[in-house]
Order: C-alpha cells, then sequence, then structure tokens
C-alpha cells in the first residue's frame, strides 16, 4: 500500500510540475511568436516600402508639373520587374484621389480601407484578413493626387514564421516531460533544499528553451534583413541599369554619384551602395573607397546586382549592404523580453513547485482538525496561490489600462480629469471593504471572503471586456476593489489564524511573495499578452483566471481550525478603531510620519507608476512590453530596497533617518523623470535616448526610495511613544488604514494636475517631485512628543477597549515581518 501511494505522488510530482514547465514553456514559445510575427512583418514592410520607392519617384516626376495621374505611360516598364524578381508580391497598383484604379500589375486586390488614414507620412501599412497592403501616396507639387498600392498576402509572413515555430513544439514538451520526470524522481526531496534544486533545474530549463527561440529568431530575422537587402539592391539596380546596357562610360555620368548618396539617405538601413566596373569601385557612397578593390564587411549583409549587357567585355556591378546590427538589436530586444518572462516564470514556478510539495501531505491535511505542525505548514502552503494570483490579476492590467481608461474618456466625449475616476473608485472600495471584510470573516471564516473576493473580482473583470461605456468601467472597477479587499483579508486572516506562533516569519513571507511576485510575474506577463490578445483578451482570461483560482480556494484551501482560530481570538486584547484614532491624530510625531511620509508615497505609487507613467510612456513612443518592463524595475527596486531598509532599522533602531532618506530620494526621483520632458534633454547613453535613460533612472530611484519607507514607516509608528500606550498592533493597524488615504487620492491628484497643466506632461511630475521634497523636510521638523497626560488617558482607554487588559509593550519585531506588513500596500 505503502509502494503505491509513493507511486502515485511520484506521479502526481511529476504530472503537476510537466503541466507547470509545459505552460510556461509554450507561453515562451507563444511570446516568440509574437515577436517573430511582429518583426519579419516590419522588415518586410521596409522591402515593400524599399520597392514601390522605385515606381513612387518615377511617378512624381513625371505629376509634379501638374500632369494627370492617367497619363503616366511607364507604370509597367516599373512594376513588372519588380513582380518578377519578388514572387512574394501579389500586386502592385496605382489608385487616384477618388480609389479608383488607374494601373495594376499581378492580381487584381482591391485597396484595403484605412482607419487611421494616410495623412502626412511617408507610407501607410493596411491589414486585413488575407492581405498586407504598403501604399505610397503619390503627390504633385501642389496636392496628394493618387496612392501607389504593393500588397503580398499574409500567409507569405505567417507561414513563415509558423514554419520554424512549429519545430520548436516537440521541444517544449520533451524538456517539459524531463523536468517532470527529474522532478518525480526527487520527489523525496521537494522540500527544503531540494525545492532549490528542482528551481534551479526549472532555470536550466527555461533558459535551454529560451536559446531555442532565440536561434529561431536569428535565422528568421537574418533571412528578413537579406531579403530587404536584395529589395534594396535590385530597385536601385533597375533605375541605373539602362547607362550599363547602353554601354555609356560610368566615370562621365554626371549626378550619378548623387544618385547614390541620394538613395541612401531615403533608406537609413543601407549602409553603404557600391557601383563597380572591372572589380573595382567606380562609385561609392564612401568616397575614400573609389579606386580600391571592393572588399565585403562581417558587419554586413550584401547583396550583389549585375548590370553587365550581353555584349559588354567589362563587367559592371552594383552591391548594396545592411549593417547585421540591425537583426542584433531585434533579437536583444526579444531577449528582454523573454528576460522578463523568465523573472515571471521564475515565480510562478517557485509557487507551483511549493504548491506540489504541499499536496504530497493530503493525508496531513485531509483532517484539519487535527492540531498539527504539519497540517499547518499544508494549509499555508494550499493558501499562497490565493494572494499571488489576486495581486498577479490585477497586476496584468497595469502596463495597459490607464490607456484602455483614456480611450474609453475620449469616446464618451467626457473631460480628460475623468480618466482617474476608475482609479480611485478602485482604491476607495478597497479600502472601505476592509473593516465590513474583516466582521465578515470572524462570521463566516477567511476561507469564505477569498472565494467571494475573487468571485465579485472576476464579475469586474468580466464587465471590463465587454462594449460597455465608461460609468459602467468605473463600477466594474470599484465591484474588482471590493473584491480585491475582502480577498485581502481574507488570506491575511487566514494566515495569522493557521501560522503557528513559532512560525509567523513564515507566514509573513507569503505576504511579501504575493505582493512583489504577483506585482513583477503579472506586469511583464500583462504588457507582454496585450500586445497580441488585446486588452479585452486579457481582461478575459484574467476574468477566468479569477474564477479558476476561486474554485481552487473552494475545493483545495482547509478550513481553519477551529482550535487554531481561538487561539487566535485570545491571544491579545482587542482594540477599539475609532478610539484609538482619536488619540494618534493628537500625536505631532504621528501626523507627521502619516501626511509627509506615509501618505505620499502611496500616493505616488498609483498616482504616478500605476495611472500617470503608462500614459506618459506611451505618448513618449514606448512600446506596450516596454511600458510593463519599466514598472518591473519600480518594483524590483522596492524588493531590493526593502530587504537592505528593513535590517538597517532593525539593526540600529533609528527609522527616522531611513524615512527622510527615502522620501528625499523619492522626490529626486520624480524630478529626474520630470526632467525627461525638458527639451534640452537630448542625445544619446548606453544606446539609449538619453530622455528615455533619464526617465528609466527616475522609476528606478523611486522604487528604491519607497522600499526605505514601506517597511521603516511601520516600524517608526509601532516604536513611538503613543505606541506603546496604545499598543503597537492598535498603532499600525490605525495607520495602515488611514494610509490608503494615498491610495485613493494619488491618482485623483495626476488626473487633476494633468488637466490644469493642459495635457499629461513628465513636467508635472517634477513639480509633485518638489512637493515630496519639501514634506521631506517637513519631516525633519523636531515635535515634542505626546503629554503625560495624553499617554495616561491613551492607556485607560485601551484598558477599556481591551476589557481591563493591559496595554501589551512593543516587541521587537524582525525586518521580513515588517517588510511584509508593508509590501501590501
Amino acid at each position: 500500500m505503502n509502494k503505491y501511494a509513493s507511486l502515485r505522488r511520484r506521479f502526481f510530482n511529476a504530472l503537476t510540475t510537466t503541466l507547470m514547465t509545459g505552460l510556461s514553456l509554450l507561453l515562451l514559445v507563444y511570446v516568440g511568436f509574437g515577436e517573430a510575427q511582429q518583426t519579419y512583418r516590419q522588415f518586410t514592410v521596409e522591402k515593400l516600402f524599399s520597392q514601390g520607392r522605385v515606381i513612387q519617384n518615377a511617378m512624381e516626376t513625371f505629376l509634379r508639373p501638374g500632369l494627370p495621374i492617367r497619363q503616366y505611360v511607364g507604370f509597367a516598364t516599373r512594376a513588372e520587374p519588380i513582380l518578377s524578381s519578388d514572387p512574394t508580391i501579389a500586386s502592385i497598383a496605382v489608385y487616384d484621389a477618388t480609389g479608383q484604379l488607374v494601373f495594376s500589375g499581378g492580381e487584381q486586390v482591391p485597396l484595403i480601407h484605412s482607419e487611421s488614414g494616410d495623412g502626412e507620412h511617408t507610407h501607410d501599412l493596411r491589414v486585413n484578413g488575407d492581405h498586407l497592403q504598403v501604399v505610397l501616396p503619390l503627390k504633385s507639387r501642389f496636392e496628394t493626387v493618387g496612392s501607389l498600392a504593393l500588397t503580398i498576402p499574409s500567409a507569405v509572413i505567417d507561414d513563415r514564421v509558423e514554419h520554424d515555430f512549429k519545430r520548436l513544439l516537440p521541444f517544449a514538451f520533451a524538456l517539459s516531460l524531463l523536468f517532470g520526470l527529474f522532478a518525480a524522481i526527487a520527489g523525496a526531496q521537494l522540500t527544503g533544499r531540494g525545492t532549490r534544486s528542482l528551481q534551479v533545474v526549472y532555470g536550466l530549463t527555461f533558459m535551454s528553451m529560451a536559446a531555442l527561440v532565440v536561434a529561431t529568431l536569428v535565422v528568421l530575422y537574418s533571412d528578413g534583413a537579406q531579403a530587404k537587402t536584395k529589395a534594396l539592391a535590385n530597385s536601385l539596380g533597375q533605375r541605373i541599369g539602362d547607362i550599363a546596357a547602353f554601354n555609356l562610360n560610368i566615370s562621365e555620368i554626371v549626378g550619378l554619384d548623387q544618385a547614390l548618396l541620394e538613395y541612401r539617405r531615403l533608406n537609413p538601413t543601407i549602409s553603404a551602395a557600391a557601383l563597380m566596373v572591372d572589380g573595382k569601385v567606380e562609385l561609392h557612397t564612401d568616397p575614400a573607397a573609389i579606386g580600391k578593390p571592393w572588399i565585403g564587411e562581417r558587419r554586413t549583409y550584401e547583396y550583389t546586382f549585375d548590370l553587365t549587357s550581353p555584349d559588354s567585355a567589362r563587367p559592371i556591378t552594383l552591391a548594396v549592404t545592411v549593417p547585421k546590427e540591425i537583426v542584433f538589436w531585434q533579437v536583444a530586444r526579444s531577449v528582454k523580453n523573454f528576460l522578463a518572462l523568465f523573472i515571471a516564470s521564475a515565480f510562478i514556478a517557485g509557487l507551483a513547485l511549493q504548491l506540489a510539495a504541499s499536496m504530497r501531505h493530503r493525508a496531513a491535511a485531509d483532517n484539519m482538525s487535527v492540531d498539527g505542525q504539519q497540517a499547518r505548514e499544508v494549509a499555508l502552503d494550499r493558501v499562497k496561490p490565493v494572494f499571488f494570483v489576486a495581486v498577479f490579476l490585477e497586476q496584468l492590467l497595469q502596463p495597459f489600462l490607464p490607456q484602455f481608461m483614456e480611450k474609453a474618456v475620449v469616446s464618451s466625449g467626457l473631460s480628460p480629469s475623468m480618466i482617474s475616476a476608475p482609479f480611485m473608485a478602485y482604491y476607495l472600495l478597497f479600502a472601505l471593504a476592509l473593516i465590513p471584510a474583516a466582521r465578515f470573516s470572524k462570521r463566516f471564516g477567511p476561507k469564505s471572503l477569498m472565494y467571494v473576493g475573487l468571485l465579485l473580482s472576476a464579475v469586474g473583470l468580466m464587465v471590463l471586456a465587454l462594449p460597455v461605456d465608461f460609468v459602467i468601467m468605473t463600477a466594474a472597477r470599484a465591484m474588482s476593489g471590493i473584491g480585491q479587499g475582502m480577498l485581502f483579508i481574507g488570506v491575511q486572516s487566514y494566515i495569522l489564524a493557521t501560522a503557528a506562533p513559532t512560525r509567523k516569519t513564515q507566514a509573513a513571507a507569503i505576504i511579501v511573495f504575493g505582493f512583489q511576485g504577483g506585482m513583477i510575474s503579472g506586469t511583464a506577463i500583462g504588457s507582454l499578452i496585450v500586445v497580441y490578445i488585446g486588452a479585452q483578451g486579457v481582461f478575459t482570461l484574467a476574468a477566468v483566471l479569477a474564477i479558476l483560482m476561486a474554485i481552487y480556494a473552494k475545493l483545495v484551501v482547509p478550513v481553519v481550525a477551529e482550535s487554531w482560530d481561538q487561539s487566535l481570538q485570545n491571544s491579545g486584547p482587542k482594540r477599539r478603531f475609532l478610539s484609538n484614532l482619536g488619540q494618534l491624530v493628537r500625536s505631532l510625531d504621528f501626523l507627521k510620519a502619516m501626511l509627509c511620509v506615509g501618505i505620499p508615497a502611496k500616493a505616488v505609487m498609483t498616482g504616478v507608476v500605476v495611472f500617470a507613467l503608462p500614459l506618459l510612456l506611451t505618448q513618449a513612443g514606448f512600446a506596450q512590453e516596454d511600458i510593463g518592463q519599466v514598472i518591473m524595475v519600480y518594483a524590483a527596486g522596492v524588493l531590493v530596497a526593502s530587504v537592505y531598509a528593513s535590517r538597517r532599522v532593525d539593526r540600529t533602531g533609528r527609522a527616522d533617518i531611513v524615512l527622510f532618506l527615502g522620501t528625499i530620494a523619492s522626490g529626486a526621483g520624480l524630478m529626474l523623470i520630470g526632467l525627461a520632458g525638458w527639451q534640452p534633454v537630448g542625445g544619446v547613453a548606453l544606446g539609449l535616448p538619453l530622455s528615455t535613460v533619464t526617465m528609466i533612472s527616475g522609476v528606478l530611484i523611486v522604487g528604491l526610495a519607497h522600499g526605505f519607507i514601506n517597511a521603516p514607516v511601520v516600524t517608526h509608528v509601532a516604536t513611538s511613544r503613543l505606541a506603546y500606550a496604545v499598543g503597537a498592533e492598535s498603532a499600525t493597524a490605525t495607520y495602515r488604514f488611514l494610509e490608503r488615504i494615498g491610495h485613493v487620492a494619488g491618482p485623483m491628484i495626476l488626473g487633476q494636475l494633468f488637466f490644469l497643466y493642459g495635457g499629461q506632461s513628465p513636467v508635472v511630475l517634477a513639480w509633485v517631485g518638489l512637493a515630496v521634497f519639501g514634506l521631506a523636510l517637513l519631516f525633519l521638523i523636531p515635535t515634542r512628543g505626546p503629554s503625560e497626560a495624553t499617554i495616561r488617558n491613551a492607556e485607560m482607554m485601551a484598558r477599556g477597549a481591551g476589557g481591563g487588559a493591559q496595554a501589551i509593550p512593543l516587541q521587537p519585531v524582525s525586518g521580513s515581518v515588517q517588510v511584509a506588513a508593508a509590501a501590501t500596500k
């Protein structure tokens, strides 16, 4: 029987880890596939644009004096060589200003309607279900008189990319299966150091799959770049081919060198173009190379076009080169996205492995009335995914939710100042739900709060996926706020009731891991998948995950044992929130910490990082995935700095200096972000525009600064003199509730500032940073502590609130617990 149970556990471990790894690797392949489709399409569009410029230049020379477009007679001469040299092009056609067909070559493909309009762009990309079309305007000296459309079937791109990526699926399956087998063999060591070994092997598995995806991308991008180089050479060769055909002396043709330079100017990706006669360079975009033998460079893709006429004794060759670094930067961008995905997957994998370990102890958890250490640990392990996924769901939306709401405001014809309303509604209802949720938890148990909260959150998310107006969207965010508030209290109550007195640090780590891991993972994955499935797709996915997690909470999370719950309820005196609030707000030291440090930090987090930053980054031209990764920089900064700050405060016992430095740094980071909107900030640093480097650096500094604030401010409040009278628990609980004023006020303040400034500008953040800087200086002003009478009064009220119990003196609290307490903000 034991042997059968062991085999069953091993099979379960193998199945769980194989599915978890398979989903991670498939997500990696999916993201790589999407990257490849976008980039390969970009190469194709650039190729079509270069080919179309040949016809466009010739026709505009004819049209410039004002001649009718239908009188142009050289279309077939220009179009047929392109069609014959590039079989992927289905059609080349010319349309007049009314959209009527004038000339065509190849298949008859209608002009695809443009939703954005041609505008003043050099070309317009239009796509329908079957074709991709690059449209170039045809202009006379006075107006646009028509358009030139080059069309290829979408299947040309899709089939090419799908062919290469389908070959990766067996590798993903094999690596997932191998990792699952390894987990099954090492099943007895799925805890402790064994879990760490599994995480290392998982990392190697993910990196191996990522290497295969990157190799596939390199091949695809290289093919795309070379196809573009070939098209550039062919189009240039056709323009000057007549010279060679008539056996004219190249050196005597006036202006040919300028034609090469002009062609390079029109196609900036060309690194060099040269015309060789008898193997020697006759013309070159670099004058220093003229007269020398042609030598290709290893760092470029090169394509040569033979211009030699049949009766010529002197070979004439045209060469065009494109730097290979264009492939490198495209691959580097993909690798950057894979790294973000790996970090997200690492958090998810760690959670899944711990869950698999807890499921091995099914027998110990079947009867949760048994007050055993093992049963408590199993309960804690099983509740971890609930909080993680709850945070993860909300963070999936953060990289694009402000932009989504901005579009909804515009389409509804409302004032731009209303963009912040859904964010205010979410955080306000989150805060208001906390107190009734705590009462609900005592009456019905924390487990019921979890799945009810998840279901409310799911309803709010599903409403966003529907075509509803802005008011309904705001109500949906309010519903999600209520659900998240209920779920937070449910998880917190469950952890406090379940954790043994000697395992409080482990319980606190659940909050740390759930919040930081969920934030980083959700932001990374949300910013990547929204590009491919759209905002409505992400809303639907998040709603489905919330429903699945609600089912998990209902069926898998154990009910809290009655003995555990009683031990928690009898473990200390009860406090009255309103009576303690009245005492605490009379303390200048408490008000200083709350108004100068805590509330501003939370307002910056929700108002700047969650609300304003995605809008500013979108306005600055950042790609959607880049926006999510910038927010990840903030989260990483908080996580790293929290560890250092909590240790320093625990070691020195001084939180005020750390809080001052954190607030000063927060203001400086905001001003640095604002500097990115200052016009004189130009140039390049680290291969990026200096304004981009400035903005990302500012976000990192704000993240590090908040890491210096989140944990120490709780310690500062808990160790205050008044907290000794009312109790550290009561003081920190009151502070945490009041601190949520910042959550609600942040989006409102930033929204109004943008409206008053006349638009979304980073300069507004510089003024906010200056205000935070001023609050930091106010925090330094010394204040007198509460009088002895105030303390005695607080102690008397504390005794009354606790039924005669004495206020408990503050005990030293470990740094990890303080980080956990603050991380939930």
